[in-house]
């Protein structure tokens, strides 16, 4: 039998050997339902999301992640156009609406001076 090929991460997706890295010399914002790690701002853009076995079941799990993603593309035109994110789902994450999640990311992304405001509200007005 031959194996699978060992496949890399796509463009846009953090290395797994990357994130220690992150962790230790990256900067970080803590939210009620998740927390934010930002680093390596000179990196192109990358992101990843994760929800341990705290958050729930599979299913609550993936749909954890599926809100920070959308969260996430809903601020991606606002960000700095590098560096990677890394988007960790928290306990209380479960039964929050889409929304609320998009607010707490965007109070996260802004404590860490991360969002162009510039264009953030001016966007939204229109």
């Amino acid at each position: 039998m031959a194996s699978a090929p060992i496949e890399r991460p796509g463009p846009g997706r953090i290395p797994a050997g990357r994130f220690q890295s992150i962790y230790a010399s990256g900067r970080k914002a803590i939210g009620r339902r998740l927390i934010l790690f930002y680093g390596e701002p000179e990196a192109p853009l990358a992101v990843a999301v994760i929800a341990s076995r705290k958050v729930g079941n599979a299913v609550r799990r993936n749909r954890a992640k599926r809100l920070l993603r959308e969260a996430f593309r809903t601020h991606l035109g606002r960000l700095r156009p590098c560096g990677a994110y890394i988007l960790i789902a928290r306990a209380g994450i479960e039964g929050t609406k889409s929304p609320e999640i998009a607010g707490e990311l965007e109070k996260l992304l802004t404590r860490l001076d991360l969002v162009s405001e510039s264009m953030s509200r001016d966007d939204d007005a229109r």
